[in-house]
């Protein structure tokens, strides 16, 4: 039976995710995982100086593989380096609201095993209107996979 779950509640394409983001913004997660190389991930979070954020990314992943050599402890898991465009849409205390494109950078680790990941990320983007300013978003954060794709 453990077995069963395993695969059941293992990252597979069409999985669904959610979770934490601890940072500038701060809120919940939430992502699609699209293949082993592509995902969407989506943020509805709170930021200083007291905006509501929500974000939408489409990412590109690649695994990251270090020689066994070099390393004393062996890490079960996988990491894998991610990038790829956003769209940033605020809403401030005056009821402003603020729209904007980023690019998102970030490491993330999935636990083998466990439906489980953890990332960090930096996203320097550009918001456009009301008018044009460049920003810096990005934090720590991990999400939950509890549902896959029955394909």
């Amino acid at each position: 039976m453990n077995i069963i779950t395993a695969i059941i509640l293992s990252i597979t394409p069409g999985s669904i995710g959610a979770g934490f983001v601890l940072g500038q913004p701060t809120g919940l997660s939430f992502s699609y995982i699209v293949s082993h190389q592509n995902y969407s991930q989506f943020a509805l979070a709170w930021a200083i100086p007291g905006r509501f954020h929500i974000n939408g990314d489409f990412l590109f992943q690649w695994d990251l593989e270090a020689n066994e050599e070099d390393f004393e402890i062996e890490l079960p898991g996988r990491f894998a380096f991610y990038a790829g465009p956003g769209v940033s849409f605020e809403l401030d205390a005056n009821s402003t609201s603020y729209v904007g494109f980023k690019v998102d950078l970030g490491l993330r680790y999935e636990f083998k095993g466990t439906p489980i990941d953890v990332f960090v990320e930096v996203d320097p983007g550009v918001r456009l209107l009301p008018n044009t300013t460049s920003f810096m978003e990005g934090g720590i954060g991990g999400r939950f996979y509890f549902f896959r794709s029955r394909k």
